[in-house]
């Protein structure tokens, strides 16, 4: 696929992940990910996930823990099979009821229109303190 169909696939993903659609996100996501937030243990979500049942459970785990109030991706830099997103974030954390904002770049690699690897790295300051 072309850096263009990579961005779109993309922006697709998080469209789906904005109407709550993980299965579609699923779907675009090869059976040996290797899916990964980093960030300290903490944050629910945050460590490997190297199978699609694994995203499946790090998309339990987001929906389990957090409100968003916002989740906006805002930025698209796409090479080859790469395409890195500026995504900024904000919400509630449902146990602690504290609220929380972020900015992350976030890595997507694909092969075959598929999602290979994943990377977050967000500014978990924020996070981290909420979820305290």
């Amino acid at each position: 696929m072309s850096p263009q169909e990579n961005t779109a696939k993309v922006q697709a993903l998080y469209a789906a992940f904005g109407r709550g659609d993980a299965q579609f996100i699923l779907d675009n996501v090869a059976d040996n990910v290797d899916w990964q937030v980093l960030g300290p243990t903490i944050i629910p979500q945050a460590g490997p996930h190297r199978s699609k049942a694994e995203v499946g459970k790090f998309f339990e785990k987001v929906a389990q823990a957090y409100d968003f109030t916002q989740f906006e991706p805002r930025e698209f830099v796409a090479q080859n099979d790469s395409v890195f997103a500026i995504v900024d974030y904000a919400g509630k954390v449902k146990k602690t009821g504290k609220s929380y904002a972020a900015q992350a770049a976030m890595l997507f690699v694909f092969k075959d229109g598929k999602v290979t690897k994943f990377r977050e790295y967000t500014d978990t300051a924020g996070l981290v303190s909420a979820l305290s």
